[in-house]
């Protein structure tokens, strides 16, 4: 089993914007860069195809299975995370009004 990563604060949005332009031109940081993006990219999408996936498997009543129980814990927590990242409220409880956007601020799209 892999080792655990040592607690550190994540690259926000942000700072991943100003670390492009403030190293553009070194191979080695840009990579790195595009590295964290495309890891981004690919969380989206297994959340996207767990999506259908829990959805077919709740529709034929299959009980509930561990494995996509952590997987749909797992890719939560890592929604949460981005949307902290990117500076974004977290999404309202069932039931509560959504006040993410105030009067005077475009709709966001949340994902996930």
């Amino acid at each position: 089993m892999a080792r655990k990563l040592p607690r550190f604060e994540a690259v926000g949005i942000r700072e991943g914007r100003t670390f492009w332009r403030k190293y553009r031109g070194n191979a080695d940081v840009e990579r790195m860069l595009l590295e964290i993006a495309q890891a981004r990219e690919v969380m989206q999408q297994i959340g996207d195809y767990f999506d259908c996936l829990h959805k077919v498997w709740v529709e034929e009543n299959l009980g509930q299975l561990v494995a996509l129980e952590k997987i749909r814990l797992l890719l939560n927590e890592q929604a949460l995370r981005q949307r902290v990242l990117a500076g974004l409220k977290p999404p309202p409880r069932k039931g509560e009004p959504d006040d993410r956007n105030g009067p005077d601020e475009p709709e966001t799209e949340v994902i996930g």
